[in-house]
């Protein structure tokens, strides 16, 4: 058995990174596995070795094979991109278990929640009333999405119970679902329902930042920034596009993005910015209330 220091250097080092997929596709498929075996041995040994395997493993290489795929070695460490990878996508896990059982026994499939959360984000983002007939006929129009299969997921969303709009993690820790959500989805198709709403709704964030005291306003901008930056699946260009022009540009989120390979926590711009979970939670969702 290696040492963690061990296990961290033969995963940060590992041939893998150095192999052409296209040209070597078995040697490729044989270090995977290789790295997929050292990986889980080191969470299950060092970082969770009072935790069942099998209560993570899914999660483990799901989120292994999403940071494979889109590493790259010089922006840092693997292990850096992975284990917050990993954290976000077990919050994610959690929070998605406490929706089904807030909902009291209705079950949403995750293509229906997903849609749900297409046509409340596409009424939102042009300030539409979801329950008007006519609105119902545009967005069925915009979507691609039947109207009576429209009005069927509005029935389903509001069968279930509504559920608070955070929920505490493993480590006593608050999370915002609208970030977990927003982290989760890879495309801003997903987000936003097409490109339109999605700079509609970019200009609409930077018109009500305007108005925030001068106290909140770099801290508001970096959440914000590192919201638009998932929304555009990770694509520093276009997101720098869509906000270079706007008062909520930070560029701060982009240079930590470029020297660690990730986003920035929720945590992490409280500490930056001297404030408490809590208050950053409370400043947060009190301008996401502005927006509707």
């Amino acid at each position: 058995m290696f040492t963690r220091e061990e296990y961290e250097n033969l995963i940060n080092n590992s041939p893998l990174f150095e192999i052409d997929k296209e040209s070597s596709p078995a040697l490729y498929k044989t270090e995977r596995y290789n790295f997929l075996t050292v990986l889980t041995d080191y969470y299950r040994l060092y970082v969770y070795p009072n935790k069942p395997l099998d209560s993570y493993s899914m999660t483990l290489m799901e989120t292994a094979i999403e940071c494979i795929k889109y590493y790259n070695k010089s922006k840092g460490e693997f292990l850096h991109l992975f284990n917050s990878s990993m954290k976000r996508d077990l919050h994610i896990a959690k929070a998605k278990e406490i929706i089904e059982e807030k909902r009291q026994g209705i079950r949403v499939s995750s293509e229906d929640d997903k849609l749900i959360r297409k046509i409340i984000a596409f009424a939102n983002s042009k300030s539409l009333d979801i329950y008007h007939v006519a609105v119902q006929e545009k967005i069925s129009m915009a979507l691609g999405i039947a109207l009576s299969r429209l009005q069927e997921l509005l029935r389903i969303n509001d069968d279930a119970v509504a559920v608070s709009s955070t929920v505490t993690n493993e480590d006593g820790d608050e999370i915002e679902l609208f970030d977990l959500q927003a982290s989760h989805e890879k495309t801003a198709e997903d987000k936003m329902a097409d490109e339109s709403a999605f700079i509609s709704l970019v200009e609409k964030i930077d018109d009500a930042f305007s108005f925030v005291q001068e106290r909140q306003k770099k801290l508001l901008s970096m959440l914000l920034t590192v919201e638009i930056i998932k929304a555009c699946d990770e694509d520093l260009d276009k997101a720098r596009q869509s906000l270079e022009d706007k008062d909520i540009y930070n560029a701060e989120v982009f240079d930590y993005y470029n020297k660690n390979g990730a986003l920035p926590t929720a945590k992490q711009i409280g500490v930056l910015c001297g404030v408490s979970e809590q208050s950053l939670s409370r400043t947060y969702k009190n301008f996401k209330e502005k927006l509707k």
